[in-house]
Parts: structure tokens; sequence; C-alpha cells
């Protein structure tokens, strides 16, 4: 089976995870000048370094919450998601916050971020097997296949943004390049072995988040319902982006169709003894919409 080549984008990051404290700077950008640009002006204003704020308008771009060129001279404007965070979480301290930035993050095709979680089917692995196969991939379906040095910088920006020790000490404190990607818990890095492993059963994810991956889904493939075992296997489902099993699945649709507040746009059926999901189409700043209306968050 062939498959068409597709470009990749590398480096945009400049190696530097997402680091606690830069969404809140850059989402004030946004609201308060209409635009965010990764000039000395910006860097100046919020305190960060030139090739921080170049790293901060990437974040920004990659995670849905602003949009424009990829040139750096060209202003980048607010997405709506990015509006909706910026009136009930303006600090971004709610987790459920992550998940949605996580799920567009991993939902931009192209992206080191969307092979570990779409295409990555290792549970257990370490660095330089990840980057060997991350390489490979580009090599099959880019346009412009990654060197060995750009794989290896793509896959340890992402493994330093997601991979948290295993237990309560997700995040260290003391750790000035932390990311708050790390506490999803979707990666674990266990030191004495020099190996990760990917989780199977996601601890806290809003019913709102699964419900806008199922959504999205299903307008990817055109389908109005998808089966459990459908959401847990294919490419953008919330089984590869949210590193959930089938039992895990199977919890969140139930509480999902459960939820008063979602009633009207979710719907579980049984067909020849296999559960499928019914969700609306909508956009995800509509589904982060629900949460921050079901935590009861004002602004």
């Amino acid at each position: 089976m062939t498959h068409q080549a597709i470009r990749f984008s590398y480096g945009g990051h400049l190696t530097f995870p997402l680091r606690y404290g830069w969404l809140p700077k850059g989402l004030e950008c946004l609201d308060t000048s209409g635009a965010f640009q990764p000039s000395t002006e910006t860097a100046d204003e919020l305190g960060l370094g030139s090739k921080m704020v170049e790293s901060l308008a990437f974040w920004l771009r990659a995670m849905g919450l602003s949009h424009g060129s990829s040139r750096t001279d060209i202003p980048w404007g607010a997405t709506p998601m990015a509006a909706v965070i910026r009136r009930f979480d303006p600090y971004c301290e709610l987790p459920g916050t992550w998940w949605f930035l996580h799920l567009a993050l991993c939902s931009h095709e192209g992206t080191v971020w969307s092979w570990f979680f779409n295409d990555y089917n290792e549970r257990h692995f370490d660095r330089i097997a990840c980057v060997d196969a991350y390489q490979q991939h580009t090599r099959s379906r880019a346009v412009r296949p990654a060197s060995p040095a750009m794989a290896q910088k793509d896959v340890a920006c992402l493994l330093s943004a997601y991979a948290s020790r295993p237990g309560i000490d997700v995040v260290d404190p003391d750790d000035l390049g932390a990311c708050p990607l790390r506490e999803l818990g979707l990666v674990y890095r266990h030191d004495l072995i020099r190996r990760y492993e990917r989780s199977r059963s996601p601890v806290g994810l809003p019913i709102e988040a699964f419900a806008a991956t199922v959504s999205s889904l299903a307008g990817l493939t055109g389908r109005d319902s998808l089966s459990i075992r459908e959401l847990s296997m294919l490419r953008l489902g919330p089984g590869r982006i949210f590193c959930a099993g089938l039992d895990a699945l199977e919890a969140k649709a139930a509480e999902a169709a459960q939820a008063s507040s979602l009633a009207r746009h979710i719907q579980v059926e049984t067909l020849a003894g296999e559960r499928y999901l019914r969700v609306a189409a909508r956009p995800w700043e509509e589904w982060i919409g629900d949460f921050y209306a079901r935590l009861g968050a004002t602004r």
C-alpha cells in the first residue's frame, strides 16, 4: 500500500519544550495586541529570550491557539479556542485545558507529535529506537525526510515535554525546563534502565476532550457513528491520542453518555454486541466551552 507524501515540519520548537507560564503570556499578548509577533520587542515585553519567544510562537500555533504564516515577521492572530481559554482559564491552571491543548498538538499532521501518538506503536522503548523509528517514518512518508540530527532534536523535545517519572513525582519542581504536558501522565521515563513507557489508562481525561476527539474523527472518516474498538485503533482517535486502551475507552464512553450536560450531543448504541458512539460534529472551542461550563468557570 502506497501513501501520499506529506510535508513534515521540523524543529520549530528550537529544542525548547513548552514551559510553565509561557502560554498565559502568549494568550495575554494575543488578547491585548490582537496578534503575537516573535520579535525582540515581544521578547523584552514577556521577559523571555529571543529564541524562547520564537519557541513560544511555535507552541501557540502548534496547539491551535494562533494562526498565520510561519514567517517570524508576520503577526499571528488568536483562534476561537484561544479566546475561550483566555476567558475561562487565562493562566492555564486547569488540567482539562491541557488535555485539549494536547489534542490540538497531536492532531496536526506532519509533526513528531502526530507521529508519536498516532503512528508509533511501541509501548516500551528507548530513545535510540524512537529516533530510528521516527526517521524511518519520515523517509517513507515525508516530502523532505528528517536528517539524523533533526530527528534526534524532535524526539528529544517530545520526550522532554511529556515523559515524567512514574508515581507521585509527576513533575520535578526543581526542573526549570519542566513542561505542563508531563502532568497528563501519558509517557513515563524509567531513569534506572533508560527506557520509556506509554500509558494505557489516562487519568483525568475530561469527557469533553474525549468527545471532541470522537467528533473530529467522525468528520475525518465521514462516519456518523464509530465503535469503541475503532476508537481504540484509528489514527487521530482517542485511543491513540490519549494512550487509552479498550477498557479506558469503554469507561469514558459510558461516562460521557451519562453526562446530562452532553446528553444532546452524545449517544451510545449497542449493535451485534458491540458498542458504538455517535457524537455531534462541533468545533473544539465549543467542547472546551462545555468543559468550563461543567466546572462552573466564570470570568
